[in-house]
Formats: structure tokens, sequence, C-alpha cells
């Protein structure tokens, strides 16, 4: 639907909405006359309210009293407050209620006497017409409310509140239904106007963004309605807007931003609108557009749209004045622009005339802003110029306006501009001031001044001649050129080369001068002054001479105060400065000259300022590093106060060779014994012993040796000179050796033995050595068995027990190792005896922390001996040799229960002696003898009835053998002897059917054996057993 038929269709509905609205700002007749009630605290009266569901406004009417009292006065002061809640208002519940609104009670200027203030509708002289509040009532609102009304007053300084709340009086008891619509608008519109591109951007989130929770899609055909007004937009109006103006689009409801570009030459401030056009959204035909404007689719502040450039001044001049001292100012003067409001104006100038601001050459002066008090009374802007010094030439000025928002029009026109000629040059003295020159030595003139006055970007020259000064028109001849600088700079050092010498070695007069070149004019060029009137300086002295060479009369080594004394002879030059350099090598290997920029050559000492001394020599003293011992080379140069320096070194005249030493002697140190061992031991037993050392260098004096102790061993008494052994000066491998001999005695105490030498070299550095590695130990350790217990005390160990071995040792000095062994069978009781290695105790506790008293403990296994006596020795050690030892006899046993129960124990058993044997003489009538002869007896019959058997079978019947009888004759025999000559193999091996009888017969007939019984002829011997 096109934008002016959907208007037409929406028309009849707006005339009626507005009519209706126009209507509730008319005050209603009251629809009662009655009397009132409860007037005398001015009650409202004849309260009412009805909704429209059209504008969705609910119009709370009432009236004032009709009838005079003595509170009618207050009326003038007095103010309604109208409340709206859910439930009928009451004095209980009115503090609950939502105030709405307040209407004065009776205007004081309208209703000048108070009996004016009573209703008209009363008859009795009063003139109000009543009173009206219209409430919007909140969209999606659905529900029934209640209105009252209430006054207050102020009475004596103090506000008077009265509510009566007489039913249908001032409060309704029946409430009035209100229904309107919920909101379904577009949400968070926003707009934004781009001056670049002269657009306006609208952006929205639709109220059916499936981003927000809770919503539906859109209804169909749905549309979305851009308005923009000049004036606000709002529920107040939202009729009048759907009447008075045409949506500038119509979008698909889908679209959350639109882009609207705005006309040429636009400058207004533009509100906009948006809604949605929701065809048949009621019924058939029933189109709707939410014209309230809740959601803030509608701008409440305006956007300005303004891409029209202010127009130029049209009146607009310029003047210009100078001074004698070359300053001078030009004013500019012009008119503002009608019709602007908050607009400045940009001033320009340039050399030439221009037709652009961006033209080349056009400078920006200054922004001067809008003055509405000015404008107001007709006056012209004015501006002033401060002209450089030596302003010369044309000056072109234009002056563009520029609004509020930026926009201007580069141009310029002919009202704008204008254009004068300024000359602050004539009499301005063109040159720098306060030149001074001075020469500061190192070949080197400083030239300082004060920069020309009133121009930037100028350029300052520096020339010199020699001897006399100059004048402008011999200045290019006579003058030396030695280069410029730019301004700000204010000084320039000349640096003279070497071409620049003095022949006679004089100083040289130079005059010095510094000229200005500027720009003066705004077109290009410039132009260099050569006046001369103040800008030179001089005469300069110039010393560039080199002093002669000092001669060194003295160098020498200290190595005992760490530094090489130098003296050489003062050149008697005014504030000359020494320096001194080292060389470690061999400068003058090629030449007898050298100077101190040759390699190798290294400062030693530096700013040696004699100022006006006048002795005849210098003497300085240069450190050396500790430790240093070397050859090295010294020399003395000189500079004079403006750094003339002679810097050539000759070999022998201000350049020595001497011996840097600054380390002391060191020596290597041996001790031997009266057998001329050396003695490795810390710990000196009684004896004599030789201190020999040999030194690193040749001494001074002799060395001398101090041998104590801080225990009173002195022998030396305080110093001993040492003898001298070898020289060794044919040895350069080798230096001299000195020695001294000491004897310590079998009655010192334990101490440290201190050997301190002392020796002095040929450079006085004096090295002290002091040797506290030796220890002096003449008497023996002690020592003490803790543990294993003895057997003298009567314990013994068991197989299965821990031998705990503790023993100590303590020594005067220091206990070097203790040591254990052990004695196995010791005495030789169950065995021949031998004695283990010594080996080192373990389990080592130093309870000092210096070895003087130390512990050892350790455990051994009962079961790693025989059952027997023992022993185990322990010895201890010290630093010097010295030894003491100590044993332990213990007892090691197995012991067991026998089947008598009684206790065995091994080592026991075998010390008993062997017991005598029993000797037994049996009686013939005793058991033994008797069983004898029964066993005789039973023999004898045996042998009688063998005999009678073989009788028997030698008288048997014989015959006589036929064929075949040889075999009956032999069963026959075996028969009757029970014997065959038929072998059974089966018995012989065991196997078979024949084994298995034999078996099983020889079970039958075999006996019980009998328990083991003792031997009644066994005679009783005692044995000694012995372990296996």
């Amino acid at each position: 639907m096109g934008a002016n038929a959907l208007n037409r269709s929406l028309q009849p509905k707006a005339v009626i909405m507005v009519l209706l609205m126009m209507l509730m700002l008319v005050p209603l007749t009251p629809v009662s006359t009655a009397e009132d009630t409860n007037p005398d605290n001015l009650q409202a009266q004849h309260i009412a309210a009805t909704f429209d569901p059209i504008s969705e406004t609910t119009t709370v009417t009432w009236q004032n009293i009709d009838t005079f009292n003595g509170n009618t006065p207050y009326y003038h002061d007095a103010t309604y407050i109208v409340h709206r809640h859910t439930e009928p208002i009451t004095q209980s519940n009115i503090d609950a209620a939502q105030t709405i609104d307040s209407v004065a009670a009776c205007q004081a200027n309208v209703y000048v006497q108070y009996v004016w203030c009573l209703s008209s509708a009363g008859g009795n002289g009063g003139q109000h017409p009543g009173h009206s509040v219209s409430y919007l009532v909140d969209a999606g609102t659905n529900g029934t409310f209640y209105y009252a009304i209430t006054i207050e007053w102020d009475e004596e300084g103090a506000t008077v509140s009265h509510e009566e709340l007489d039913p249908d009086v001032s409060t309704l008891t029946i409430g009035v239904d209100e229904i309107t619509s919920p909101v379904e608008t577009p949400l968070y519109f926003q707009a934004s106007y781009s001056l670049a591109d002269s657009e306006t951007t609208l952006t929205w989130i639709n109220y059916h963004s499936p981003l927000l929770p809770n919503t539906e899609p859109a209804l169909e055909n749905t549309s979305i309605l851009i308005w923009r007004s000049t004036t606000e937009i709002s529920r107040s109006n939202g009729g009048q807007v759907y009447q008075q103006l045409t949506p500038i689009a119509n979008l698909s409801s889908d679209q959350e931003s639109y882009v609207h570009t705005v006309p040429p030459n636009t400058n207004e401030e533009a509100y906009y609108a948006v809604t949605y056009y929701i065809p048949n959204k009621t019924g058939p035909g029933e189109d709707f557009i939410d014209l309230r404007f809740l959601s803030g689719n509608a701008l409440t502040q305006p956007i300005l749209e303004d891409n029209r450039p202010p127009s130029h001044v049209t009146v607009f001049s310029v003047s210009t004045t100078s001074e004698d001292d070359g300053t001078g100012e030009t004013e500019l003067t012009w008119f503002g622009v009608p019709g602007e409001s908050g607009e400045r104006y940009n001033l320009y100038v340039s050399g030439v005339a221009f037709t652009s601001i961006y033209d080349t050459g056009v400078t920006f002066l200054a922004s001067v802003y809008e003055d509405q008090a000015l404008e107001d009374s007709n006056s012209p802007y004015k501006y002033t110029r401060e002209l450089p010094i030596g302003t010369l030439g044309m000056a072109y000025y234009c002056v563009v306006t520029v609004d509020a928002i930026g926009l201007f029009d580069n141009s310029t026109s002919g009202g704008s501009c204008d254009s004068v000629e300024e000359d602050a040059f004539s009499n301005w003295q063109k040159e720098p001031t306060n030149v001074h020159a001075e020469f500061i030595g190192d070949r080197t003139v400083r030239v300082t001044w004060t920069d020309q006055l009133g121009v930037e970007g100028e350029r300052y020259h520096i020339y010199t001649s020699n001897g006399v000064p100059t004048n402008p028109q011999q200045f290019a001849t006579q003058t030396t050129y030695h280069g410029f600088v730019n301004d700000n700079t204010q000084v320039f050092d000349i640096v003279m080369g070497p071409d620049i010498i003095s022949e006679t070695g004089a100083v040289l007069n130079w005059y010095v001068y510094v000229t200005s070149e500027a720009q003066y004019v705004h077109a290009n060029g410039s132009f260099e002054y050569l006046g001369l009137d103040q800008n030179y300086f001089g005469p300069v002295e110039i010393d560039i001479t080199p002093p002669t060479w000092p001669q060194i009369s003295i160098s020498e080594s200290r190595g005992d105060l760490g530094f090489v004394a130098m003296e050489w002879g003062n050149l008697q030059e005014l504030n000359e400065v020494y320096q001194i350099w080292r060389h470690n090598g061999d400068p003058f290997e090629d030449s007898s000259s050298s100077t101190k920029n040759d390699e190798g050559w290294e400062l030693a000492l530096d700013g040696i300022d004699v100022g006006l001394q006048n002795s005849a020599t210098i003497i300085r003293n240069v450190p050396i590093m500790a430790g240093s011992e070397q050859d090295a080379w010294y020399a003395v140069t000189v500079c004079d106060q403006f750094n003339n320096c002679n810097n050539e070194i000759l070999e022998g005249l201000n350049a020595n060779l001497l011996r840097e030493d600054a380390r002391p002697p060191t020596i290597d140190m041996e001790l031997v014994d009266e057998d001329g061992v050396p003695y490795t031991s810390p710990s000196l037993v009684p004896g004599l012993y030789t201190v020999k050392i040999e030194v690193s260098e040749y001494l001074k004096t002799t060395p001398t040796i101090e041998v104590f102790s801080e225990d009173g061993y002195n022998e030396t008494a305080g110093g001993a000179v040492m003898t001298q052994t070898a020289d060794n000066s044919l040895n350069p491998d080798k230096g001299p050796e000195y020695s001294f001999e000491f004897r310590i005695s079998g009655t010192e105490k334990a101490s440290d033995l201190i050997i301190r030498m002392t020796l002095v070299d040929l450079a006085d550095n004096e090295g002290v050595i002091t040797n506290t590695s030796y220890k002096i130990d003449a008497q023996s350790p002690t020592i003490a068995v803790y543990a294993p217990s003895p057997s003298s005390e009567g314990s013994k160990y068991l197989y299965g027990n821990k031998i705990n071995l503790m023993f100590a040792a303590e020594d005067d000095v220091q206990i070097g190792s203790l040591q254990y062994r052990f004695t196995f069978n010791y005495g030789g009781l169950t065995g021949s005896t031998s004695t283990s290695p010594w080996a080192n105790a373990e389990g080592i506790t130093d309870i000092n922390g210096d070895a003087t008293s130390v512990v050892s403990d350790m455990e051994f296994s009962a079961g790693t001996f025989d059952a027997g006596q023992h022993a185990i020795t322990v010895r201890a050690l010290d630093t010097a040799g010295n030894q003491k030892t100590a044993q332990v006899v213990f007892v090691v046993d197995f012991c067991r229960n026998n089947l008598e129960g009684e206790t065995v124990c091994t080592f026991e058993e075998n010390l008993k002696p062997e017991p005598e044997p029993e000797i037994v003489t049996p009686s013939m009538s005793e058991p033994p003898y008797v069983l004898v002869w029964i066993a005789v007896g039973v023999n004898v019959v045996i042998f009688i009835v063998a005999m009678l058997i073989v009788q028997v079978s030698l008288s048997g019947p014989k015959r006589k053998k036929k064929v075949g009888d040889d075999d009956e004759d032999d069963d026959w025999m075996s028969e009757f002897i029970g014997t065959t000559q038929d072998l059974d193999m089966d018995a012989i091996t065991g196997t078979g059917s024949a084994a298995e009888e034999k078996k099983e017969e020889e079970k039958k007939s075999e006996p019980t054996e009998p328990e083991d019984e003792d031997d009644p002829f066994a005679v009783n011997v005692v044995q000694r057993k012995t372990r296996r």
C-alpha cells in the first residue's frame, strides 16, 4: 500500500481521536448541582472519571465547593492532589496510592476575589468552572482503577493536608475500567548525522527480533514506516503526526536500519520516529499503527542536518601601521554573517592574492569566535596582527566563515578579502647584537651573539680578518669565511686546521664578524645585510704554539707504597697541564722517538694542572696495580692552557724505563725431619725439624723467622734470622734458598704451631708469610671400650644376639683413625686361635667437631662367631702417629633344650671334663649270661637233630636203576631233602608270581622289630662332642 492510500485508510480514525483529545481539554459541566458534602476543609466535590479507549486516556473531573466558609480564602494557596489506586481510596490506603497530578485549586491572578473561587454551578457568586485532569494510561494496562482528590495549602508557613475522602464526593467507589493496547513498536531507536556523507543513519531493534526473548514473528505484510518532522514526535501529538506527515520510507519488517540522504543546501533540526504498519491486525480492513511512541521509537532530541556552508562576510577591510624599531601592526575589520549561530571566523594571509585557502603560500592566522553582543549592537569584529619585525611587501588577507558544525566555503570572495602594503623594514636594525669571540684553546675560537630581532628562519654567517678590522667596501677581500648556523643557535666554534700556524710562535690577533641573512618579504628571496654596524668583535688573541718537552729527573718504583714516583722539570708555562703515560712493551724498538698516539701507550695519570706553580720540578706518584711485577716505560707530556699539546716522547728525555714491582716475594716451603726426609704429617712429634724455603726473587735483607705456639712454645723468642743456603744467581729458574732448624721436646703441650717469615724485596715490598698447617702433638691418645661386655663379668652373647662394639678415643691434637680386630677362640679353649687384620672403624661421631674426641658405634651378629671365647682389640692413632690400644674378651655360646627339658650350651659342655669309664663285672646268673646259656643249649639240640637227619638219609632203600630212572631218583632225593635241581629264575630275580608269594611269606613270617634298647654289654664311655 502506498503512503497516500495508507493515509486515506487511517484518516477517519485519526480525526475521531484528535477530536476526543481536544474535547478532553475543555472543563466538563458538572453533572450534579447537589449541595456540597463536608465542605469545611474545601473538599473536592462531585468527582467523576471516564476512560477513552481511543486515546487511552482517563479524564478525572471535580468542582470546588459552592458555599463560602472560613477556609475559602485558602483557595488561592491550595493545591488539589489527584490519586490513583487499584482499589477504592480511603484514608487507610491513600499512602499506597499513585499520585498522578497536582492542580492549583484557584489561580489568584484569574480569580482575584476569594468568592470567585467557588463553583460556578452553585449560584453563590462563584465563577470557577471546575477542574479536569487527563491521565495517559500505560500501554498494556487491563484493570479497574479508582481515583481520589485531596487538598493541601500553606497555613502560617506549614503545609496543611486534608483527606476527608467522602465516597463519590472526592473518592470514587466505582472504578474505571482501563484497557490499553500493549506496545508493539521498534526498540532502541537511534539517529546520527554524517557531515562528510550528508546522510542521517537510523538504527533500531525490531520488536519481533529473534534476538529478543519471548518474541513471535511479525504478522504477515507488516512493514516499517519512517517519519521525519521538524517538531518533536510523541504520544501527545501522534494523531497530528499521522494527519500532517507522510512517511519518508516504507520498509520490510525485518529491516533494522535506514540511511536518509539529506538534500543539498539543508540546514535544520529534524526529529525521526519509526512505527509498524500492520494491515488487518484486528479484523478485515482494520489496519493498525501504534502512534503512542512509548518504546523509545521517537527521538526526544533533534538531529542537526546541516550541509549548507555559511555565507561569506560582505564587509572586510585591513589597515597597517609601522614603528621606527621595525615593528608594526595590521588591523582586520569585518561584520558578522546574519542568520548564523555559534559560527567562527578564520583569518588567512598570503604574499600574493589567493582564491582558495588551500592555495600555496596561504597561512592561517587565527580564529575569532561569535560574539553575540557585538552582533546585536551591529558593531564590527576586529583582529590585530603583530607584524614580524622587518616585514616588507604586499600582504593579502581573507576571512572565511565556519558554522557551528564545521562547514565552510574554502573559496574566497571579493567582499571577504583585502590587501595592504606592509613596511616594517626601512628603519630596522638588521644585524645580531652582543657579538663576542674568545679563544678557548684546542685551536678553537668560540663566537657568541644574540639573534636579530623580528625575523624567523634567518641564517648567520661568520667571518674573520687577521691583524686589522675591515669595512663594508673591503669586506669581501679582507675576510675569511668560516661557516653559518641557523637561528636560535647563537654560538659557533671556529676550529683552526693544521694549515693555520704562527710562523714566529707569537699569538695571532683576529677580528670576528657575524652577519644575518633573512627573508624579509612573503615572496621567495633573502637578503644579507653587510653594514657592519654592531656585528663584530676583536682583536682576539690566539695561541696555537705547543710547549717544549718536560725532562724526567727521577723515576722509581715503590712497591711497598703501591706507586711509581715521577719527578720532572717545570716548564714555567701558565696553567699548563701534564700527563703521565705508561707502555708495557718497547716503544723505541725501531726509533728513539714516539708519540702518545702510538700503539701501546696508555694514560696513567691525567689532569696534572700546576696552575701558577713556579717550583723547579714537579713530583707525582702514579698508582700501580696490586700484584704488578713488570718492566714498563713511563713518559711525561704537556699541554698549555690553550690545549696546544706536545705529544712527542723521546727516549731518555721525557721517557724512562723502570721496574714496576708491587708484588711481595713468595716462597716454596718444605719441612724435613732430622734425617733430612720431607715431613708430610700435619702433627709434629718430638724431634729436630728444618724449615727450608726458596724465594721467588732476590731480597734486600735476609728473611727473619718466628716459630712458636699459642700455648707457650717459642723457639725463636721474637724472631731469628734465617741462613742462606744457596744464591742460585746463575740459575734463572731458581731463587735464593734459606733454612732454619727448631726442636720439639716431649714435654710440649699440644697446640697449633705458627711459622711466620718476613721478607723484603728490592722494591721494598714486604711479604709476611705465615704457615699454620702443623700442630705439636707429643702425647698419645686415650681410649675406652664401652661394649661388648667382657666375659669376666659373667656375660655372654647367644646365637641370634647382636654384639655391640662401642669405644671412644680422645687426643690433645687430633685423632687420625680408629681401628679394630678380632681374635677368634681366644685362649685356645675350643680350638686354634686366629686373628683378623686391622679394620677401620665405622659409625664414627666427632663429639667436638675437631676430631679431638671421637666415638665409634658398630654392631656384629653373634652367629658369625663359633661358640667359644673371643677377644676384640681396638686402637686409636693420632695424626702424629701416636697410638693406644685396648682389649675386651667376650663369650659367644649356642644353647638349646634337650628331650629331657634341660638347657644345654655348647661352649659350657665343651668346657666340662670327660668322665672316668665305669667297669662292670656281671655274674653267671645275671640275665645276660642266662641268655647265653639258653642259646648254647638250643644250638646243641639243633646239631643233634641235623645229625639224625643225615643218618636217616644214608640208610634209605636202594634199587637198580633203569633206563629213564635217573630223573626219578633225583626227584626222590630232592623231594626227600626238600630241594630240586630246576632253578626258579623268577625266585632268583625276584620277579613273577614266585617273588610275590615269597614277599607274602616274608611278611607273614617277619617278626615285629623291637624298639632300640641299650646294649646290656655296652660300656658307658663318655665321648667328647664337637661341633661339625
